[in-house]
């Protein structure tokens, strides 16, 4: 097998370079580099190195700049592509972030990292017993130690009593057996009128589902008496296993994939434990309790640090890694349930660190959860007793191809084998080097560096290349600018209006901001031969103005739409939404996209938001009108409740996939799969799978709008807006920064804010003349009096009081479609509620940047809600 190795030279080659090699003693400083996935490098601060390089004099820490190094491609899918990518990350720095999922046993045979054992049975000081001993076991295999960890969490299996209870099935134990978990599944599985399982009875998340296995099968797929440790699949157990777990995925009653939804739902799940705290943020339904794995054990999830093997300096290293491991500010930069080191549980930050929390605080926890992480810590498996367990996945596909347990057992042991083989013989010829730090650019006489800072979804950034081309470019013409240092962060807007010269939001954030902390823009627009303010879309311009002036640039508008199946609308004779629809053209798709009653729902949301409204809307219905302030509610009139009861009926008929909405947390479990006909969207910085344009491998999705109803057309959107901070010392060459970008919309996955960039021709060739064609007219439903706009969630007072006033009338659809309730009741129900809250909070003053923290003005609204619905107290007393 041929490895590509574009960091690795031969062997022969790193023995003459050992001549050139710098040695300690000559050195004039040394510089350790510390790689951490982009999501966590605002966290990693470099300044959490200020102390450990106060005591090692010389040694200068870094954390370069990365992307999704950290995270390899599975190796039973490709060996190839997953050492290339471990190879890739060792050369990326002298420590690198590790976990289960990017340490694996293949590329440490590779050669990619060190083995730490020399170091640490040198160490006096080092103190493993203070580790939790799952823990400090987790990276170690092959009689070797190739990593510490640093945090961890447990691993149990989480259930809710109210389910088991309307089932009629006892509590799960620790004593269950792998027939005990079958038949609880198929008892708690729920399945619609037609006997098909909507959500699952048992699911199993990420490395869970190995610790699941492990317990039930009772020992790992490998050959203790081996060194190397070999793969070992062949177990009575396993075998069992496969074949009762394949029967319950065919029977949809069990997943460790292809589910939609939302984890809380399904009865039981081995998961980490902030399962745990889900119960807290949905206070309509009861907490789940945890109990231990099988066998009385309980997995864990461990994160921590390894030394590439291509460090020059694996002493300096080595000290700064157990430096790391023992300082409580690293601690708490972990979502852990708890530090690896015993010693530091409980353990505050630094007082010079008062934005990370003590240790203690990592997780909020309800006594009763944190008994169930207490008993777990003693009993966990390490993360290394579950080597090899995501070739099972492979075995599964086999299996489902009609191959028995056994054999597909064995094939699977077989490739592992071979995979090792060829990962050894890589790490026979290979050696590996970290790359030489970037030395920072040296500006000329007169340049200046600007530090931007961005907020993004994704992180790494997809089209990264992009950016740093386009800031090349303008660098490069620029007549002062030397350098634009850009960080991507989700820091509050003052925060980065602190930090940063000039600085990049997904959302508008003109009405919260402390106006003192940016600059009017007005005076730079007046200037500017590029920007004309009637080119801009809608009123996105008004709405970044306060007190007659701007505040902010609009970049970008990132409205809620609908992605529809072209294939799927064509195979079922529907006319395609090209340029809208109106409501009666959207309800005959949906029939003639589910032509028998036994079919699956054509609309699917893509987690919940305003769509509910929206079409609630184009039916005749105006629950909730945002255009007032405070909003009006009127829950209970006839025409308003007609509208509702349509849409709703669609859901409950089957035609729109629908699940609870009334819920504080949100976090969906996606297939992956593109199957249905229909799905909510938005143009924004998260939608990155939609290929625009046309060929015969285009996505046969396009995007289209909500449909229109005889009364209303419905939008809900955010923009995409960009500040210049007060305190930045060269403003103008700040605006020329952000003019710039305003002008690359490819920077954006999302509407641009301006016409003549949405018809500019290379922007409709690239993003296709559909695309174009959508954007005009969004543009034009923004101009109509008729369309209602629906906000989408800000961190403002107000927008919590939207929230909270939706939510209960949330609360109504999910009591009628999910538990059979009169509708009438439930929303004059719910009224009740929102009035007695809107009442509470008529006298409470506009939110006022000023006037304190947002917390603090927070709490009225937080005071008004508990006192006028009790149950979400407990919501909210896990957030003050």
């Amino acid at each position: 097998m041929h490895l590509r190795k574009p960091i690795l030279l031969s062997l022969c080659a790193a023995v003459l370079l050992l001549g050139v090699a710098p040695s300690f003693a000559q050195s004039d400083g040394i510089v350790l580099q510390v790689a951490v996935p982009e999501w966590m490098q605002q966290t990693f601060d470099e300044t959490l190195f200020d102390q450990f390089e106060a005591e090692n004099p010389g040694v200068t820490v870094q954390i370069p700049h990365s992307g999704t190094e950290a995270f390899f491609p599975p190796v039973y899918d490709d060996l190839t592509e997953h050492l290339d990518a471990a190879a890739e990350y060792a050369a990326s720095g002298d420590l690198l972030y590790i976990d289960a999922d990017s340490l694996s046993v293949e590329a440490t045979r590779a050669g990619y990292f060190l083995d730490l054992t020399p170091l640490t049975s040198s160490d006096p000081t080092l103190n493993s017993a203070d580790f939790f001993p799952a823990a400090w076991q987790s990276f170690q295999w092959d009689g070797a130690i190739w990593a510490l960890p640093v945090s961890l969490d447990v691993i149990t299996l989480i259930y809710d009593p109210a389910a088991f209870d309307a089932a009629g099935v006892a509590y799960p134990s620790e004593s269950w057996t792998l027939d005990d978990y079958a038949n609880a599944a198929r008892a708690l599985a729920e399945r619609d009128s037609s006997g098909d399982v909507t959500t699952p009875g048992l699911m199993l998340f990420g490395n869970s589902a190995a610790a699941f296995v492990r317990s039930l099968v009772g020992e790992g797929l490998y050959d203790g008496s081996t060194l190397p440790n070999q793969p070992r699949f062949t177990n009575p157990n396993l075998e069992t296993f496969m074949t009762t777990w394949l029967e319950l995925e065919n029977e949809g009653v069990a997943a460790t994939r292809n589910f939609n939804g939302q984890p809380d739902t399904v009865p039981m799940r081995a998961m980490p434990s902030f399962g745990l705290g889900m119960g807290m943020m949905n206070p309509d339904l009861p907490q789940p309790q945890a109990t231990l794995l099988p066998g009385g054990v309980a997995g864990l999830s461990v994160e921590g640090f390894a030394i590439s093997k291509g460090t020059a300096y694996p002493e300096q290293a080595y000290a700064l890694l157990k430096y790391m491991t023992s300082s409580p500010a690293f601690a708490t930069k972990f979502f852990g349930a708890s530090p690896a080191r015993q010693s530091l549980v409980g353990a505050p930050p630094p007082p010079d660190d008062p934005d990370s929390g003590g240790v203690s605080v990592m997780r909020v926890f309800a006594p009763e959860a944190q008994a169930v992480v207490d008993r777990a810590l003693p009993v966990a498996m390490p993360t290394s007793e579950l080597r090899y367990m995501g070739y099972l996945l492979h075995a599964l596909d086999r299996m489902g191809e009609g191959l028995d347990a056994h054999s597909a057992l064995q094939e699977a042991e077989a490739q592992a084998v071979t995979n090792l083989q060829t990962a050894a013989e890589t790490g026979a010829t290979s050696v590996v080097f970290v790359a030489t730090p970037v030395p920072a650019p040296v500006l000329g006489p007169g340049e200046i560096a600007l530090r931007f800072g961005m907020t993004s979804f994704i992180m790494p950034l997809p089209n990264r290349d992009v950016w740093d081309s386009l800031m090349a470019e303008f660098v490069a013409n620029d007549p002062q600018v030397g350098q634009i240092i850009m960080d991507t962060d989700f820091a509050e807007a003052g925060q980065y209006a602190e930090n940063y010269d000039c600085f990049y939001l997904p959302y508008n954030a003109v009405p919260t901001i402390q106006l003192d902390s940016i600059l009017n823009l007005d005076p730079f627009m007046d200037t500017d031969s590029t920007f004309d303010r009637n080119d801009v879309v809608g009123n996105l311009l008004q709405q970044l103005q306060r007190d007659n002036k701007t505040w902010a640039f609009p970049i970008s508008i990132e409205p809620s739409v609908l992605r529809y199946n072209t294939e799927l609308f064509t195979q079922a004779g529907v006319p395609l939404p090209e340029n809208g629809w109106t409501v009666n053209a959207f309800n005959d798709a949906l029939r003639a996209l589910r032509p028998t009653e036994d079919g699956d729902a054509p609309f699917m949301p893509n987690g919940p938001g305003d769509y509910m409204l929206m079409l609630i809307a184009a039916y005749g219905g105006l629950p909730i009108d945002y255009r007032t302030t405070p909003v009006t509610i009127d829950f209970t009139s006839q025409a308003n409740v007609d509208a509702i009861r349509q849409v709703l009926d669609l859901a409950k008929a089957g035609y729109i996939e629908y699940s609870e909405q009334a819920r504080m947390n949100v976090m969906f479990i996606g297939n992956g799969d593109d199957d249905k006909a229909i799905y909510t969207d938005s143009l924004n910085g998260m939608n990155v799978r939609i290929t625009r344009g046309s060929g015969p491998e285009s996505n046969p999705y396009q995007f289209t709008t909500y449909p229109r109803g005889s009364q209303y057309g419905a939008l809900s959107y955010g923009i995409g807006t960009a500040y210049i901070s007060a305190n930045a010392q060269n403003p103008d060459a700040c605006y020329r920064w952000l003019s710039f970008i305003g002008q690359h919309p490819e920077l954006f996955s999302s509407m641009p804010a301006r016409r003549s960039l949405i018809n500019d021709p290379a922007v409709s060739a690239s993003q296709g003349a559909d695309t174009t064609a959508l954007y005009n007219q969004i543009d034009t439903m923004l101009l109509d009096p008729s369309t209602l706009v629906f906000p989408q969630p800000a961190p403002n007072a107000g927008a919590l009081a939207g929230f909270l006033t939706q939510f209960w009338l949330s609360r109504a659809f999910d009591n009628y479609i999910l538990h059979d309730a009169d509708l009438e009741t439930e929303l004059a129900d719910s009224e009740l509620i929102a009035r007695s809250f809107l009442e509470c909070t008529a006298n409470i003053p506009p939110f006022d940047p000023a006037a304190g923290t947002e917390q603090e003005q927070f709490q009225p609204f937080i005071d008004c809600a508990t006192s006028v619905d009790s149950s979400l107290g407990a919501f909210f007393g896990t957030i003050q």
